[in-house]
């Protein structure tokens, strides 16, 4: 499966996509990630999954600390974005909210925002 992330800020950090199998898991222990440099504002990442249900997040670690930056009330500093193109309101998102099926090679594209 492809991710596609848009809407990077090129040469800010690194882009951190984190992939998860579980509901009990997301939003804080994926079962896969991968960190790439920003250098492109489309930046592609790939995984190797057997067919199921996913939740995907993406965040742009603009200071590189390996974590996502959050003020008050615990709304992110940083671009972040999550798969189905989920925007929580006032709570961290569920797994059935960015859930997505897998099946084959398919490509979901995440938006930093």
């Amino acid at each position: 499966m492809k991710v596609i992330v848009q809407n990077v800020q090129v040469g800010k950090g690194s882009i951190v996509v984190s992939l998860y199998n579980e509901e009990k898991d997301f939003p804080n222990k994926p079962m896969a990630l991968q960190t790439l440099k920003a250098t492109n504002s489309i930046m592609q990442f790939s995984f190797t999954v057997p067919p199921g249900d996913y939740a995907i997040g993406a965040y742009q670690d603009l200071n590189e600390n390996k974590k996502l930056d959050a003020g008050i009330f615990h709304i992110p500093k940083e671009p972040y974005g999550f798969s189905n193109h989920f925007r929580p309101a006032f709570s961290a998102p569920q797994f059935k909210d960015c859930k997505i099926n897998v099946s084959g090679d398919g490509t979901f594209t995440i938006d930093l925002k």
